[in-house]
């Protein structure tokens, strides 16, 4: 548990750097573009965000799976088998891309004035790919502090750029993703520097083969967890509009803290869960990192919604403020995905990963029936409530495959407890406005609350040491 709380944090300190400096962006932006523009850089993202998993085909989770499984010059190419294969995809459909901004800029924005960001963005492919690979890298070689370097360079050049082509040059929708293209570029390649004696340049077919068992059953998994997390913009493109989008968008940013949190504990899980995996006692300690971190993670998510009205005027503009009532839903729906990770550990380390793609597209289903439902009646009330609701249908598939492979006694009702006052708040705060000062004794009567869930998990913890 040490070292995954090492990790976490290692991990986090860059993670968090280049969350809050991007924060810090957020006045820019909303003082820049408007609320439907808001809303036009979000489409672009989403869907250069799922172009990028078909450039993945999920082989960075045969990098991450079998990367301590060899050693020396098999390593080496290993590594340079998956990057060349991945590489190779991503320059091909970010040219096909590049080709077609013109008929995606019209299909997606109505218009055509935004083909030259979407080509921006796509040439911004193969550099994004390539930071996510070396950054895997570098985790995996333990060089943290090489990590937190290439993540802080990246994000102060983003923040340099953006500042020039955006506020100064005043480019705007185009000098934001130019902005991105220079500063992923330069840090990525960087990055690339860092890692280069990992690499023997040699395609080795049988390293392929292997990578591409592992990873495949998989891909349908990642399609349905993409398509679970950026469906919701086109069902609101569909039924609203790019104004929508933008406010969904910016309730995102303020939630991108809980996402903050999820991303840097699956950093550090992945390699902790494989490296415990081998110790007599790993369920036991499981259940350990399971009692303690689940209270923790909603009491979070509580504290982050319940001031997410003054986050937005502070951070933001007024115009945004009704994105506020949303952030409670969108964070809840994020601490259940960290609950699923946590428990669903029988297909990784059985790699029978074929039951992932079977969860993730079960709750597809559910998201892409509910979203047809909930967003013609509820308009985005109902796409955070799609969100929490499709969630909740992962976390109980994921939970039930593990526990038929790999049995491993989760108590049900730690995330019972604790996920169920944060919830009732989240749907609450949607349609009450609370005053500031209630808010705030509500904030001291739960943490005492989750406080007791915690300390319960640490007694248990200590017994549990004291016992082996």
């Amino acid at each position: 548990m040490k070292e995954l709380i090492l990790n976490f944090f290692s991990f986090g300190l860059a993670v968090s750097l280049e969350r809050f400096l991007s924060f810090l962006l957020i006045p820019l932006y909303a003082s820049v573009f408007s609320v439907t523009e808001f809303g036009v850089i979000d489409l672009v993202q989403t869907f250069i965000g799922v172009v990028t998993i078909f450039c993945f085909l999920q082989l960075e989770t045969s990098l991450q799976r079998f990367y301590y499984e060899y050693e020396g010059e098999d390593k080496k190419k290993f590594l340079f088998s998956i990057f060349s294969l991945i590489l190779s995809i991503t320059f091909l459909l970010s040219l096909g891309v590049a080709v077609c901004a013109d008929y995606l800029s019209n299909w997606l924005c109505e218009n055509q004035q935004y083909a030259m960001a979407i080509r921006i963005a796509a040439m911004q492919m193969v550099f994004s790919v390539l930071s996510t690979l070396t950054l895997i890298l570098l985790r995996f070689e333990k060089k943290n502090k090489f990590f937190t370097l290439v993540v802080l360079v990246k994000s102060l050049l983003l923040i340099s750029f953006v500042y020039y082509f955006v506020s100064v040059m005043h480019y705007g929708i185009n000098g934001f993703f130019l902005s991105q293209l220079i500063a992923i570029a330069l840090s990525s390649l960087f990055s690339l520097f860092l890692v280069r004696k990992l690499f023997i340049f040699h395609l080795s077919k049988p390293y392929l083969k292997l990578s591409l068992k592992y990873a495949l059953p998989q891909f349908p998994a990642r399609v349905g967890s993409a398509t679970n997390a950026y469906a919701n913009r086109f069902f609101i493109l569909g039924y609203l509009d790019t104004y929508h989008i933008g406010l969904f968008s910016m309730a995102l940013k303020i939630g991108s803290i809980m996402q903050l949190i999820h991303q840097t504990f699956m950093m550090a899980w992945n390699q902790y869960m494989f490296e415990t995996l081998k110790k007599k006692n790993h369920k036991q300690m499981f259940i350990i990192l399971y009692r303690m971190t689940v209270p923790a993670v909603f009491f979070i998510s509580l504290c982050l919604f319940l001031f997410s009205e003054e986050l937005i005027v502070a951070f933001a503009s007024p115009k945004f403020v009704e994105s506020a009532r949303y952030v409670g839903c969108i964070a809840i729906a994020i601490a259940l995905l960290i609950v699923k990770e946590l428990v669903d550990i029988g297909p990784k380390y059985l790699s029978k990963t074929y039951f992932l793609s079977i969860s993730f597209l079960s709750a597809l289903g559910v998201n892409l029936i509910s979203l047809f439902f909930l967003v013609r009646y509820l308009e985005l009330s109902g796409v955070v409530f799609s969100m929490v609701l499709t969630n909740i249908v992962l976390l109980a598939l994921s939970w039930l495959f593990s526990y038929r492979l790999y049995p491993i006694e989760f108590p049900y009702r730690t995330l019972l407890f604790s996920a169920l006052p944060a919830l009732i708040m989240a749907i609450t705060m949607i349609y009450v406005s609370i005053p500031l000062h209630y808010r705030i004794v509500m904030l001291f009567l739960l943490a005492g609350y989750y406080s007791l869930l915690i300390y319960k998990g640490g007694v248990h913890y200590k017994k549990t040491i004291c016992s082996i």
